[in-house]
């Protein structure tokens, strides 16, 4: 069994869009009496390894600030009661996790209250304080090794069947609530699942619910609302909230966002459908500014200039599509995206971040509309939705329902082309391929809204979709390595390559301090030096390839032992396996993100001889319809060791039946590249 272990976490981080946390600052929660008493299970939960009596997710929030310039702070209260009913169960509950806020996260999300405490079998009650509980030491061998260096990792009493358990965790959080869609599934049955919020009545909220979901509870209390979404009875669907799944098309859901109408100057715009909402959104964040038109026709005159010998052509000469494509080469190549101007930027004109090269979203929004209608280009903003999250619901016009922001543009001969601010021409994430997103001409008042179809062909396209790295380690006596590393990105894999190119349009000083870190992160801290770091290859037209390349020192990466050295695969290769969530009891289709292949290399040169041990141990590959992995381990000469590893995945939807067999291949992944190789 995969051991969960902190379940009642997992949906404040969810809800706050975070992962990292702050320090050791939580108090003990005030219960405010006893526990309550479990009611009668009914028969058909009975025979189930534990069952949720009640599960809460209470938020409420205050808020000051004129729009759109909100400030948001937000009180999240996660709780649960469950009853273990068999012994699986309760290893799952073995160990507390409390991950830490860290850097600008930490500025804006504490963690107010963590506590737990158990009504054993017998009756009596065990009120935990956390902070007295033994935080065990995970030696490098242990599934919690990794997670200690990010949180805060407790061990809980041991559990038995018939035992109780309440758990609850409140959050303060400074982030804006965008709304979300939300299901009260969980990973046991449980009896009672709710979710509240609460906001001032000058603040509203509209919400959707689909597939029979109950309909919301309001109430009021002096200058409060309450909203109250709830179900009973519920059976476990583990993988409902998990990556791969769409539950929205199956299972009982609602959708909500908050409504900051009241509070905007102008109340004369009203939204009624997606096209209001795309010309509100337009208005809001959208709204070009020029200090200095000389700067702009200056910029564009270079731009075009240069990049027309790229195409053997004059300026005047230059197409739509070869404007678009050095319009958005520059923004891919050169302009930094923040994530929030200096006081003094937000008045500025786009010449500004032109000059400069740097925008936040809003004023990269302004650039490329700008761009557009400066060069009389046919074009539509449009927005996209998440297949992951089904389609968009037409008649429910919410910006939850937004996953992306697009430009849709026309060449001469009427073509379409898309741009997404930060990819490259016709580059969409994969969670835009396959859909149907809206699209609008913000310059006709009366334009109405048009859908633009994507096929599924480039999550297919297996061949382009690849990553490749390959790594040659070369390793001193004193077990000092010099890593010479090359990664090769293609088709969807490219989108992994953002935070590269941001850190080197910062200069070769943040990219090298960028890939220090990753390094120093993945060899648990040791001292490296990057002697070199260069991207060799960034193009923005399809498969839009992109390869880095590096020699990097890392000093004591090998320690010997008893005449051994060893290393652990899984600290060595990166894939990115698709882990099918509740795999053998699934009951939702599973989704892969994309199809292809994803290969890592890695040679390891000694100065001297180096045999590897029970090497035919370390050679296995498991291929069926859905995916394929494979491990290979050779000698390749006395002082020579190769490490291949392949994984690919080859089918795209997946019934529930065929996500086990797909857990099948993580499985043998899972199994081999938790073993050490040890080189005598």
């Amino acid at each position: 069994m995969k051991n969960r272990k902190y379940p009642l976490l997992l949906l404040s981080f969810a809800l706050l869009g975070a992962n990292s946390l702050m320090g050791q600052t939580f108090s003990e929660y005030d219960w405010g009496g006893e526990m309550p008493k479990a009611g009668e299970i009914p028969a058909e939960m009975q025979q189930e390894d534990a069952v949720i009596l009640k599960s809460s997710t209470y938020s409420s929030n205050e808020f000051s600030g004129t729009f759109p310039y909100i400030e948001q702070l937000a009180n999240y209260k996660e709780y649960q009661h469950i009853k273990f009913l068999k012994a699986e169960a309760t290893e799952d509950y073995e160990h507390l996790i409390i991950p830490k806020f860290k850097g600008r996260i930490g500025d804006f999300v504490q963690m107010k209250y963590v506590d737990v405490r158990i009504r054993r079998k017998d009756g009596s009650l065990e009120d935990l304080v956390i902070r007295d509980l033994e935080q065990p030491k995970f030696e490098e061998d242990d599934e919690l090794y990794e997670t200690q260096k990010n949180a805060y990792i407790y061990k809980l009493p041991k559990l038995e069947p018939g035992d109780e358990m309440e758990q609850i965790t409140v959050i303060e959080s400074k982030f804006p609530d965008q709304g979300r869609i939300v299901t009260l599934y969980k990973d046991y049955p449980v009896l009672e699942s709710e979710f509240k919020i609460s906001v001032p009545t000058s603040v509203g909220l509209k919400g959707q619910i689909y597939n029979g979901m109950p309909a919301v509870d309001i109430k009021e209390r002096g200058e409060q609302r309450f909203y109250t979404w709830k179900m009973n009875n519920l059976k476990a669907v583990p993988e409902a909230n998990s990556s791969g799944t769409i539950f929205t098309t199956e299972l009982e859901h609602f959708v909500y966002e908050l409504d900051f109408s009241a509070l905007r100057s102008d109340r004369s715009m009203k939204v009624n459908n997606f096209s209001d909402l795309l010309r509100q959104y337009s208005t809001d964040f959208m709204d070009v500014r020029i200090r200095s038109k000389k700067k702009v026709r200056k910029f564009y005159e270079t731009l075009f200039a240069e990049g027309a010998k790229t195409f053997k052509k004059s300026a005047e000469e230059l197409s739509v599509v070869e404007k678009a494509y050095l319009m958005n080469n520059f923004v891919v190549r050169e302009l930094q995206l923040v994530g929030r101007l200096k006081d003094f930027e937000e008045s500025e004109g786009i010449d500004y971040f032109l000059t400069n090269k740097k925008a936040d979203f809003s004023s990269l929004l302004c650039i490329y509309r700008d761009f557009f209608e400066r060069h009389n280009i046919e074009f539509y903003f449009g927005i996209g939705k998440s297949r992951f999250n089904g389609p968009f619901d037409k008649d429910y016009p919410s910006a939850t329902q937004i996953s992306s922001y697009l430009f849709v543009f026309k060449d001469e001969n009427g073509s379409l082309f898309t741009i997404t601010p930060t990819g490259g021409l016709n580059e969409l994430p994969a969670e835009l391929q396959n859909t149907s997103c809206f699209m609008l001409d913000l310059n006709d008042k009366k334009a109405s809204l048009q859908s633009i179809n994507f096929n599924d062909a480039v999550l297919k396209d297996s061949k382009n979709n690849s990553r490749k790295r390959r790594l040659q380690l070369t390793v001193a006596k004193n077990g000092d390595a010099v890593i010479k590393g090359d990664l090769k990105l293609s088709g969807l894999f490219s989108g992994q390559r953002s935070n590269w190119v941001a850190a080197n349009k910062e200069g070769q000083d943040s990219l090298k301090l960028a890939l220090e870190r990753s390094l120093s992160s993945r060899f648990d801290d040791r001292e490296v030096t990057v002697k070199s770091v260069e991207i060799k290859q960034l193009n923005i037209v399809q498969p839009y390839a992109f390869s880095l390349v590096y020699e990097a020192e890392v000093k004591g990466l090998f320690e010997e032992k008893e005449g051994k050295i060893s290393l652990k695969l899984k600290d060595w290769l990166g894939h990115s396996i698709r882990w099918v969530s509740n795999a053998d009891k699934r009951t939702l289709d599973y989704h892969n993100r994309f199809l292809g292949q994803d290969e890592e290399e890695i040679f390891l040169v000694f100065e001297s001889p180096r045999k590897v041990e029970e090497i035919k141990s370390l050679t296995a590959k498991k291929d069926n319809d859905q995916a394929t992995y494979s491990l290979k381990v050779s000698q390749m000469q006395p002082n020579v060791v190769r490490i291949n590893s392949s994984y690919s995945v080859k089918q795209l939807d997946l019934s529930p039946k065929e996500a086990k067999k797909q857990q099948e291949i993580n499985k043998l992944w899972d199994e081999l590249t938790d073993k050490r190789i040890y080189l005598k």
